[in-house]
């Protein structure tokens, strides 16, 4: 999937809605991050930026909706993830330039931001 930096999707929209004035009005932009990545390939990344290792476990189905309902979401909301995970759609591994060529500036990788946010994993 092509994680986008909270950060960098925040200035694009801030861009788009610029844009909007200047003649991209009716468009339609499809934001990316710069890299596809697995689930495997996040929690990889974390443990390398905290320096830890995690184990990835994949749930069943069954586990991942006994959870999702225990916390609360709607069947609506479970059965959508569970479908994206179970078949995600072939634009969850497309990676675009679009938010840089509205921006400006190059994004940021997971890896970034893991390295920023790394603290925040170790509690």
């Amino acid at each position: 999937m092509g994680r986008l930096d909270s950060r960098r999707a925040c200035r694009a929209g801030a861009v788009w809605s610029a844009a909007a004035r200047d003649g991209h009005a009716g468009q339609t932009y499809t934001p990316t991050g710069p890299e596809a990545l697995t689930s495997i390939d996040v929690v990889a990344t974390i443990s390398g930026a905290i320096g830890a290792d995690i184990e990835f476990v994949e749930l069943s189905v069954e586990q991942a909706r006994d959870q999702m309902v225990e916390a609360g979401l709607l069947d609506d909301v479970i059965d959508y993830v569970i479908a994206y995970g179970v078949n995600p759609p072939e634009s969850a591994a497309t990676v675009l330039a679009t938010v840089e060529e509205v921006t400006g500036r190059p994004l940021r990788t997971f890896a970034q931001w893991a390295a920023e946010h790394a603290d925040a994993f170790r509690t």
